[in-house]
């Protein structure tokens, strides 16, 4: 029986509306103003060298070993080899906001997503949001800003956890919030990888939505495939009819 959906963030639900670089570059000149204002007396080009350079090392070593380097880690280093004054924590809150500003604004919703969102509820679907992120603020900003947070009983983050997908860690926090098995759980996302190869080594049925050319392409199978959340929306409520002995056919 199919009691809950875990759902990804980026490129399942929203989707960014301009080059990732453009926003990147953004996301930049927006902490950089902020710190200057607070007394940083770094050019810009050499500030986001520094900048740079630890967040492209934090990828890395996130990609190979699937743990979480928050953002706050990123700026925190970077102020200290900017001979910035010691931060507190606040601070680098403060900074870390003033950087994904930008980024927040160039997220936009697939035009299933409410619609889809809404119907999983109505249907007594228990919901939880599992993502990606190095940054647990961004990710519930991005919630806040389209109204989507409401649905989500459960908003689990690499960046609070400092455990990425597909390692089993947010996916146990999640089933654990919403009090569920893995085998009554479904999990929707974009990435074979991150997604599909997690949720399935961790007992939990999968849907991959094909957002985009696929990644590791013979990696993991996952059990449908679909082009769009009303896709998936439609995939769940066959198998949970299925599971419950409910006829499709009218």
């Amino acid at each position: 029986m199919i009691r809950a959906v875990l759902i990804d963030l980026g490129d399942t639900l929203v989707h960014l509306a301009r080059p990732w670089d453009d926003v990147f570059r953004d996301n930049l000149e927006s902490l950089y103003a902020y710190l200057r204002g607070e007394g940083l007396n770094s050019a810009f080009d050499e500030f986001t060298k520094i900048f740079i350079r630890g967040f492209e090392s934090a990828s890395t070593v996130s990609h190979f070993y699937k743990i979480e380097i928050p953002l706050q880690d990123i700026v925190s280093k970077t102020l200290r080899k900017s001979k910035f004054r010691q931060p507190d924590l606040a601070f680098v809150d403060s900074a870390v906001i003033e950087f994904y500003k930008p980024e927040i604004d160039a997220w936009k919703l697939y035009p299933d997503t409410v619609e889809t969102l809404s119907a999983l509820e109505d249907s007594g679907f228990d919901l939880g949001l599992v993502s990606n992120s190095k940054s647990d603020w961004a990710v519930r900003a991005i919630l806040d800003k389209h109204g989507l947070r409401r649905f989500f009983k459960v908003i689990v983050t690499s960046a609070a956890l400092r455990k990425r997908k597909p390692k089993p860690d947010p996916f146990a926090e999640a089933l654990s919030g919403l009090g569920v098995k893995p085998s009554e759980a479904v999990f929707v996302g974009d990435s074979l990888q991150a997604d599909i190869l997690g949720a399935r080594t961790f007992g939990i049925r999968s849907i991959h939505v094909l957002r985009k050319p696929i990644e590791h392409p013979l990696l993991v199978v996952p059990e449908a495939t679909v082009n769009s959340l009303s896709e998936a929306l439609e995939q769940i409520t066959r198998w949970s009819n299925a599971s419950s002995g409910i006829s499709s056919v009218g």
